[in-house]
């Protein structure tokens, strides 16, 4: 490098002068420029900025600051006669909220002010990043070390692209600068500009910015560098994800899974944590979530976590991802296919990390959030029989058992069914089940093919009573065996689509919906289409 080469015939210049000169006063001077020089030439041998110590208020220590002087002021007096003969002001807007510049320091506070400038991304390495006067302003401050006409590492380079985002995205302006304005700053910038828009080339981000600032290259080594880290996809920006764990899911799966999905999702994200208690639900954190203005917020948990979150991302642009923990996990087995059942955990990691959406129906059941179904009879009852602790032990067996006796009991109930606009009719079954999601495993919703959880529809599914609970179990293998074709023909099994119905008892009833139990002499499900963006095992519908 070619700088390189000056500091080193400066430092040899400088000691053959401390070893010949007679005055011993100009030895020493001589010798701590010597000193100096070849401090700073091994700062670029070994490309060791931190050399400076530049701390994280910008400040460079005192003891560090006198083993420079020699250097600093040198390359200061240069600075500033560019910057007093520069052809571009010390600061340009290169678009909305973002600026570049020179270095900064007391003398530009004003021009800062002037701007509304509230944060500095500093990318020297050698100069104090802001005196006193300037700290006092409390400007939002990150330095990203870098030595003159270098590049940063692509470590800096994520970091310094995602703070700008944070700031941009909290509605901050803000300034990056180096000691002109041409270089380690424009470099910075242009990495933002292609992180922001991918379509971009390198060629064409820089002319975006010196269109503006004429001054602004890059030498063929930061050129070099901000193609290869372009390249090679290094330059994303960060998204904030919010994960909201039920850390008593699945007899405490979160404890045991933790490590993986936080070292899987910190590689990709900004990643927080928040976990509920009897006293937050996942609603409530959610909602916390929104506010901090999380661009993805995923539930870990079971499917009545899911529902929580999911509650308050209805119409909204943020995105829902799903992390299994619980016992059933039947929206995961829709979104994420039926390799979640064998991978959860690491499926689930790979799907949020890809990122691919869709654009799911939700529903509501007398003002509650539903995901999945609601349903009277056979599966309330499996629902209501399988308790945390055998859920814990048992898994799905738990529900199996309760299934079982359910189907053995074979008791029928009699109510009024509305579908959408038609009237009112009178319905005598053992299984009634709503559906607007399902997995074959939730095998009393499978009236005909399984339900399509973007069709704006809800699948409504219930068997005629039967004599026997061996008829029962019949019925219940027709549902899971039987193409849908044979399952119109059948003699046990009823099937339709509606986008709204009401079921109305004569007395208060156990109804479930999504997994939770309720009761009420009447239910209500009314779809909503197209309502809630969810991470998918498959390419977005729209």
């Amino acid at each position: 490098m070619k700088m390189v080469k000056y500091y080193i015939l400066g430092a040899l210049l400088a000691l053959v002068l401390t070893v010949t000169v007679p005055v011993l006063l100009l030895k020493i001077a001589f010798g701590w420029v010597a000193f100096s020089l070849i401090a700073v030439s091994s700062a670029y041998l070994l490309n060791y900025p931190s050399l400076f110590r530049k701390r994280e208020d910008g400040s460079i220590p005192f003891y560090i600051r006198w083993i420079f002087v020699p250097f600093l002021l040198g390359s200061g007096l240069y600075n500033e006669y560019a910057r007093r003969t520069d052809k571009v002001p010390p600061l340009q807007k290169i678009e909305p909220h973002l600026f570049l510049a020179c270095r900064m320091s007391s003398q530009h506070v004003d021009l800062l002010n002037e701007n509304n400038v509230d944060a500095i991304l500093d990318v020297t390495a050698e100069f104090d990043g802001l005196d006193w006067t300037a700290y006092q302003e409390d400007y939002k401050y990150l330095n990203v070390p870098v030595l003159d006409h270098t590049s940063p590492t692509a470590e800096q380079l994520v970091l310094a692209i995602n703070w700008l985002n944070q700031q941009i995205s909290d509605n901050k302006n803000v300034v990056v600068h180096c000691a002109l304005g041409r270089g380690r700053s424009v470099l910075v910038v242009a990495a933002y500009l292609l992180a922001k828009n991918p379509s971009l080339s390198v060629d064409d981000a820089l002319r975006q910015i010196n269109q503006i600032r004429q001054t602004a290259r890059l030498n063929k080594r930061q050129l070099a560098s901000l193609q290869k880290v372009r390249d090679g996809g290094l330059l994303s920006l960060r998204k904030e994800l919010t994960l909201i764990v039920n850390p008593v899911a699945g007899g405490g799966k979160w404890k045991q899974y933790r490590g993986e999905v936080l070292s899987r999702l910190n590689e990709k994200f900004k990643v927080t944590v928040k976990e509920t208690t009897p006293e937050v639900d996942g609603k409530a954190l959610a909602q916390q979530a929104k506010d901090e203005k999380a661009d993805i917020v995923v539930a870990c948990g079971g499917d009545g976590t899911l529902t929580e979150v999911a509650s308050a991302l209805i119409n909204t642009d943020i995105t829902m991802g799903i992390i299994p923990f619980g016992t059933a996990n039947a929206l995961s087995q829709v979104l994420h296919g039926y390799i979640s059942k064998v991978m959860p955990i690491s499926t689930a990691c790979d799907i949020i990390i890809k990122g691919d959406t869709l654009k799911i129906d939700t529903a509501t059941c007398n003002d509650k959030v539903m995901l999945l179904v609601a349903a009277v009879g056979f599966e309330e009852q499996m629902i209501s029989a399988a308790d945390r602790e055998e859920k814990n032990v048992g898994g799905q067996f738990a529900y199996l058992k309760g299934l079982w006796n359910a189907i053995s009991n074979n008791e029928n109930m009699t109510f009024e069914v509305a579908k959408d606009n038609k009237p009112a009719e009178t319905l005598e079954t053992p299984s009634f089940v709503i559906a607007n999601a399902a997995p074959m495993t939730t095998a009393l919703a499978q009236g005909a093919e399984q339900p399509d959880i973007t069709d704006g529809k809800l699948d409504l599914t219930w068997l005629l009573p039967q004599p026997s609970s061996d008829r029962q179990f019949a019925s219940l293998a027709e549902l899971v065996l039987s193409p849908a074709e044979s399952k119109k023909q059948s003699d046990s099994i009823r099937h339709e689509r509606a986008s709204q119905i009401t079921l109305s008892f004569d007395k208060p009833t156990a109804y479930a919906v999504d997994g939770e139990i309720y009761e009420g002499d009447k239910i209500i499900i009314k779809t909503v289409p197209r309502s809630l963006t969810v991470l998918a095992n498959f390419e977005d519908k729209d």
